[in-house]
């Protein structure tokens, strides 16, 4: 398959068919748009399902949750002109996010916005995206980290070690996801609760809705050339 490298102008330029599923995803840094504008692009059919990026550029800049919030909000109420489609508040809005330094309260917040939209929920990493990612890679017990900043050193040794080319190509294989999300799911201990212990992710929730979506719900052959 070519190789695909996006930037930023590139990204909801896809546009999905009319009676496609959407899904409008919040995000909270750029990696995290990366992974997914990714995956909308290897394994979203356009006729089925598409990933539809609610990005800073065209709303509010901030990566706390109550700046999602604030978002997500202007997004709907001023959607940009060079997409085709028109948000509302019955849409499908998911919110990607850390836990990081973040005030305990806005989560609170933010999962109370949720509830109030139609079809919208978060999906939070603790301590941060990287350990989603590092379920890829390897077992939840084999992180040391305690911090942010620890996970991503962590992530990136365990990324060398293994000789992964680039991120994400490399971590969205149809076996490397499905090991991340059987790791993620087995660690979730308390699924009622939509805050994750920590070194945990609730986005293996988010990528179980998408994959149903998705050609790796179909018969593939070959996963690794994907």
């Amino acid at each position: 398959m070519e190789r695909k490298k996006f930037k930023i102008d590139d990204y909801n330029k896809r546009e999905p068919f009319k009676d496609a599923t959407k899904f409008f995803v919040v995000y909270e840094g750029e990696k995290e748009l990366n992974y997914f504008q990714l995956f909308n692009y290897l394994f979203l059919p356009p006729e089925k399902a598409s990933i539809i990026h609610v990005l800073e550029k065209d709303t509010i800049v901030g990566s706390q949750p109550k700046k999602l919030i604030e978002r997500a909000d202007f997004f709907i109420k001023n959607p940009p002109k060079d997409i085709s489609v028109t948000p509302s508040e019955d849409d499908k809005f998911r919110f990607v996010l850390d836990v990081d330094q973040h005030p305990a309260d806005q989560f609170n917040e933010l999962y109370e916005y949720c509830n109030k939209l139609n079809d919208a929920n978060l999906y939070i990493s603790n301590i941060c995206f990287e350990v989603w990612l590092y379920f890829h890679l390897d077992k939840r017990e084999k992180i040391l980290s305690n911090s942010s900043s620890e996970m991503k050193t962590e992530l990136g040794a365990k990324h060398t070690e293994l000789k992964i080319k680039n991120y994400p190509r490399g971590y969205l294989t149809s076996e490397r996801i499905k090991k991340a999300i059987e790791e993620a799911e087995n660690a979730d201990n308390d699924k009622t609760n939509f805050f994750p212990i920590k070194n945990s992710s609730k986005v293996y929730l988010l990528m179980q809705e998408l994959l149903k979506h998705s050609i790796l719900n179909e018969d593939v052959n070959n996963p690794e050339t994907l």
